[in-house]
């Protein structure tokens, strides 16, 4: 009897740690490698098995943003974005809008007991951008995107697993939310970011542009915009950092489209968008031996932007930035939501205004 009741301790805890989905998961950690070294053994894996890499470089650490060499880690992040024919045709599946989660990502960083792999994990991200589904009364598509994404996600880590490093991991790595909050776009913080869904609420996922033109027309539109953006005021002076001519100014670091043609997706960022985040993300969590904590968020960016062809019209989407931070650095926490309640605001005016030039208006 005894055995019996420990059993079913164990297994309803199994269930309750198993309803738990991070927007991150860790893959790998104590590392003794060089973290170039690491980049490439992921990068060459991704290749041999048939993955697109858009994007293998450097990440802006939370050093960049500070001023007192004593408060400097010394420590480096990569960022890595990759797609793939069969992710996409699992996003895709009801639409070309849920091209939206079309990057995957790894992230690699340092810390002081070594370099650490990390990914965006594709479950929950679907968990999210499909919840419109589950909330319309079609919980049966919901749960098929759901399945065919968590084995997505299950053959991902075993591949990575293969890589001969460190420990071989799966930690599910905050910010963790459960399976009703997800479906449900629950409200992490009440009144400040609103529901977490991408089409059951229009100001999240807002429409920023539409045109007559080709959808490679406004990609080229919003290229030629990016090179002569120049940031505003409340820009510049919103954090210091050493170069704020260069390290404000955007660029398109990854591009996929939907297997159709019919969609694009573009990610773009900036070097003092991800130092300033990547610091507030941690800021509560630093301390003598690792100054940098935040770094485990390295796979937050780039930042999404959709193009897609709607009824003859080329319509652009990019998340609301409150929503997307609630996303990524929930886990920051309430406080540094609130002392940066002004920096969401600034990046959606930065993104808009390098995206559609002289149309931006407020």
């Amino acid at each position: 009897m005894i055995k019996k009741i420990i059993f079913i301790v164990v297994l309803l805890a199994f269930q309750v740690i198993a309803s738990k989905h991070g927007i991150y998961l860790k893959t790998h950690e104590l590392i003794k490698k060089d973290i170039s070294k690491v980049t490439t053994s992921v990068v060459d894996l991704l290749k041999e098995n048939s993955y697109e890499i858009l994007f293998n470089g450097k990440l802006t650490t939370p050093d960049y943003v500070k001023k007192e060499k004593e408060e400097l880690c010394g420590f480096k992040a990569n960022l890595i974005v990759f797609s793939s024919e069969k992710y996409r045709d699992i996003l895709t599946l009801f639409g070309n809008k849920y091209l939206i989660g079309g990057f995957l990502r790894v992230g690699i960083y340092e810390n002081e007991n070594g370099v650490n792999i990390i990914i965006i994990d594709p479950e929950t991200i679907a968990r999210i951008i499909f919840n419109d589904l589950y909330e319309n009364d079609k919980e049966k598509e919901y749960n098929k995107i759901v399945t065919k994404m968590t084995e997505f996600k299950n053959n991902l880590i075993t591949l990575l697993h293969t890589l001969n490093m460190g420990k071989k991991v799966t930690t599910v790595m905050e910010p963790i939310r459960d399976d009703d909050d997800l479906a449900e776009s629950s409200k992490d913080m009440f009144m400040m970011v609103g529901p977490m869904t991408f089409f059951n609420d229009e100001e999240q996922f807002p429409e920023i542009y539409s045109s007559q033109k080709s959808i490679s027309e406004v990609q080229t539109f919003f290229e030629s915009n990016i090179k002569k953006f120049i940031p505003t005021d409340e820009d510049k002076e919103y954090r210091w950092s050493p170069n704020p001519e260069k390290d404000l100014h955007w660029k398109i670091i990854s591009k996929t489209s939907s297997n159709d043609g019919k969609a694009l997706l573009l990610g773009i960022t900036r070097p003092r968008t991800e130092g300033v985040s990547f610091h507030i993300a941690g800021v509560s969590r630093e301390n003598k031996t690792n100054r940098c904590p935040g770094i485990d968020h390295a796979a937050a960016y780039p930042i999404e932007i959709l193009i897609i062809k709607d009824n003859g019209i080329t319509k652009v989407y990019t998340q609301r930035e409150m929503f997307r931070m609630d996303m990524y650095f929930w886990d920051a926490g309430m406080s540094a939501f609130m002392n940066h309640m002004s920096m969401p605001g600034i990046l959606d005016e930065s993104i808009k205004k390098a995206l559609l030039g002289k149309d931006y208006s407020k």
